[in-house]
């Protein structure tokens, strides 16, 4: 086996099984993963698992972003056991902009219709596939935004756990999406097409999916919601800490600061960021004196009351994260691998 060491080529390893038939429209599952095997191998079980659909043929790309390929005998052997092709594409320069740009850029390059991402914390239902597939014959769009579903580990706060809803109508066009289950046109990342990509600044700061939907959309790319695509994201137990949960609220606070410095530069940035700030921040500490009577409320009562309180919380940490920008902090959490 030969793996890709650098940046400008497009090149892959490639565990192939018996060619299909040819299909009306081909899509590429794509899989960026660093440093997490027994995640990665849940996930590609659920995807080689998919029930087919007539209109669509798929394969599937698992991009290693790390300085060596380490995942290419587990992806051999899901291939060999699945029967699916599946290729393997080292990406080198860490950060999940440049895993993200590797698998649409790839997808585009060897003649694919569609690249559909999940993430390698994430399960497959069994229909994901179909859904999107079938979705992306009914609807006019450039990009599938599907339901991400949490799992929670055991004995996590009841109160940190926000009801899982979904109110938005199948078919609903929007204004931004997330990258941990998209469904995007390859002619998005076209220099033919689009021409858009991931933003590599953000490499480490998070963010960086929801500015580039957000850049489709303006560009003139249709977003639309498929509810009903659904896949599991298995939550660890370290973000079912209230440290992590308030730290997350206080970067999502400046990364939204710093997309509206790319969109309408940095004055009108500022000035949004100090108004928020000033509102979130005093809102958290008018309410937050209510977590006094938690030890005092029973039941349903003390429940409401504790994800009162933490809701307030983030909105103090929401409002502090506004400031923060301000004076240009700029947190870097995927430095780290978070659940490996």
């Amino acid at each position: 086996m030969t793996a890709d060491h650098s940046h400008s080529d497009v090149s892959a390893a490639e565990f192939s099984a018996a060619d299909g038939a040819a299909r009306p429209a081909r899509v590429l599952v794509t899989i960026c993963t660093r440093g997490r095997p027994r995640l990665l191998s849940s996930c590609l079980d659920s995807v080689c698992a998919q029930a087919p659909h007539p209109g669509a043929d798929m394969e599937i790309l698992v991009v290693e972003n790390n300085e060596r390929l380490t995942c290419a005998d587990l992806v051999a052997r899901k291939s060999r056991e699945s029967g699916k092709t599946i290729h393997v594409v080292l990406e080198p320069e860490l950060g999940i902009p440049f895993a993200r740009n590797r698998c649409g850029v790839w997808a585009q390059q060897n003649g694919y219709d569609w690249a559909l991402y999940v993430d390698d914390d994430e399960i497959a239902r069994p229909d994901w596939f179909r859904t999107m597939a079938e979705a992306s014959r009914v609807y006019q769009a450039d990009v599938l935004y599907g339901r991400v579903v949490p799992i929670y580990p055991p004995d996590s706060p009841e109160w940190m756990i926000a009801p899982d809803m979904d109110k938005r109508p199948r078919g609903m066009v929007l204004r931004k999406a997330e990258g941990h289950n998209t469904m995007v046109r390859t002619r998005v990342f076209d220099p033919q097409g689009m021409g858009l990509n991931f933003d590599g600044a953000m490499r480490f700061t998070g963010g960086s999916d929801t500015d580039f939907f957000s850049r489709v959309a303006r560009s003139g790319g249709r977003i639309v919601w498929i509810g009903d695509a659904i896949v599991d994201e298995l939550v660890p137990e370290s973000r079912m800490r209230l440290r992590w949960q308030l730290h997350r609220t206080f970067r999502v606070a400046i990364n939204i600061s710093v997309q509206h410095e790319k969109l309408r530069g940095k004055g009108i940035a500022m000035t949004r960021s100090l108004v928020k700030g000033i509102g979130r921040s005093l809102g958290g500490l008018l309410t937050l004196p209510a977590a006094l009577l938690i030890p005092f409320a029973p039941g349903a009562t003390g429940l409401a009351l504790k994800r009162f309180s933490f809701r307030s919380a983030k909105q103090l940490a929401s409002g502090l994260g506004s400031f923060a920008y301000a004076f240009g902090v700029r947190p870097q959490p995927y430095r780290q691998v978070d659940g490996g």
